[in-house]
């Protein structure tokens, strides 16, 4: 009877024995599959990083361009209207030239024109929805 148990005994710690390197292997795999899981994981969001820092420098870099253009046309914009200010300049000029050739007062009369005070000539530029348009005022 003592055999008998003791053999039991023997056959139900092997079963337990076999039981538990079951249970051992089962939980290696639940842990390596979570660690799997877990570096694939971490390389996804490293991947998602990598991406939303390209799609970041490439807005930036967007932006910039929209900046620079931006710049730049305000820039030509200046110039134009700078080269129309000196372009009706000129011809202001041109014309006091013409008016003065055509009305100047005979060598008796001169003394009739104040040369110590200048003519003064104002110039208006004004922005308008059809473009620039620039008014010359003189007063002698």
């Amino acid at each position: 009877m003592k055999r008998i148990l003791y053999v039991a005994c023997l056959a139900a710690g092997a079963c337990l024995l076999g039981a538990c390197a079951k249970s051992v292997e089962r939980a290696q795999r639940d842990v390596q599959r979570a660690h799997n899981d877990a570096v694939q994981d971490v390389q996804n969001k490293q991947a998602d990083l990598r991406h939303e820092k390209q799609d970041a420098s490439e807005r930036v870099a967007r932006q910039e361009r929209r900046v620079e253009d931006a710049a730049r046309q305000g820039t030509d914009n200046i110039i134009k209207q700078e080269r129309e200010l000196e372009d009706a300049q000129r011809a202001e000029a041109r014309r006091e030239n013409a008016a003065d050739r055509t009305t100047t007062p005979a060598i008796d009369d001169r003394s009739a024109t104040d040369s110590s005070r200048p003519a003064h000539v104002d110039v208006n530029v004004n922005r308008g929805p059809g473009g620039v348009s620039v008014d010359v005022n003189r007063t002698p």
